[in-house]
């Protein structure tokens, strides 16, 4: 570290603002970050990125392209970065609904007169299609989920 920064056990310890999604998994993540780094000013802009931005900055530090030293890592972030979700099913609920295609197939489902468990979706052809789209981060029980 450096002289502007106390060492770990005298920082304040994470949650970054309550971010009540920042588990022990994320402090891993920065603190591994961090052992990468030579450079107290890059070590700052993460930490700075953890403090402002909690987990899903933490989650941001483990996709494979993510630049640690950039000097632009915030904004980077703030550009990729799309939400979190507790779990996968709601991501890709929300997905969906963005395409138009629950309300479209609820419509055609009603004119039609399909009953409801007659039609499924192939949620392993979806996700496909979602990971092909989006990278996604699994930290601390919830997806963080970034545009590619």
């Amino acid at each position: 570290m450096s002289p502007e920064l106390p060492p770990p056990a005298d920082r304040d310890p994470y949650p970054p603002n309550g971010d009540d999604r920042f588990g022990p998994e994320a402090a891993e993540s920065v603190e591994r970050s961090l052992a990468h780094l030579q450079d107290p000013d890059d070590a700052l802009r993460i930490l700075r990125g953890v403090e402002e931005n909690g987990a899903a900055f933490a989650a941001y530090l483990m996709l494979s392209d993510t630049n640690l030293a950039a000097e632009n890592l915030t904004d980077t972030f703030h550009d990729s970065y799309v939400d979190a979700w507790e779990s996968f099913a709601e991501f890709r609920r929300d997905v969906l609904d963005g395409l138009g295609w629950l309300d479209a197939i609820s419509q055609v489902m009603t004119v039609q007169g399909i009953p409801d468990d007659h039609l499924v979706w192939n949620d392993p052809a979806i996700d496909q299609r979602i990971f092909d789209t989006y990278d996604t981060v699994r930290l601390d029980g919830w997806w963080h989920v970034f545009y590619k």
